[in-house]
């Protein structure tokens, strides 16, 4: 039997994940790389399961293309929710969720329930990368409860049509 990487069930692989997944954030903060260069170089040093450090190498390798498409795209570099749809395009649903966090605490009233509702996408579609199908659905509900009737206050850079598709979708085949 094959030993998954899973973050929802193994201390370890949280702690990979979320060190992985905070250099990132800071990589994308300072468009700088080396954050993410050291965090797995850290990781480097400990000893870790296959799985863990396949993970590792998989992410180090999306994040270092992610940080050169968006060295040079002028409105990935600029655009908060621009970078946000990058990283759920393509499936960096934990760091999106991060990604979006990071002004969560400095919002208020509709901007901030909308938000969270974004933030709460990323986490379905990070629920479901790791099977765990009834905790996704309860947070696409609650996503939805507020993306369907505030979809047009969500920036159009996020693209978030296709995302309440999509939790349509993971809601009805609960």
């Amino acid at each position: 039997m094959e030993i998954l990487f899973n973050p929802f069930e193994d201390r370890t692989d949280r702690d990979v994940r979320n060190l992985l997944g905070n250099a990132f954030i800071l990589a994308l903060e300072k468009s700088d790389p080396a954050p993410v260069a050291q965090a797995v170089s850290d990781l480097d040093a400990q000893k870790m399961s296959g799985a863990a450090r396949g993970y590792i190498k998989t992410r180090y390798d999306r994040y270092t293309a992610v940080l050169a498409q968006i060295s040079s795209n002028i409105v990935l570099k600029t655009d908060f929710y621009a970078t946000a749809g990058l990283l759920w395009d393509e499936s960096l649903f934990f760091e999106c969720h991060e990604w979006l966090e990071k002004d969560y605490r400095a919002l208020q009233g509709q901007e901030k329930k909308i938000l969270q509702a974004m933030i709460r996408t990323a986490g379905t579609f990070e629920l479901l990368a790791y099977n765990r199908r009834t905790a996704a659905v309860s947070v696409a509900a609650k996503a939805l409860s507020v993306l369907e009737n505030h979809f047009l206050q969500v920036p159009e850079s996020f693209n978030i049509q296709p995302k309440i598709t999509r939790l349509k979708i993971v809601v009805k085949d609960a």
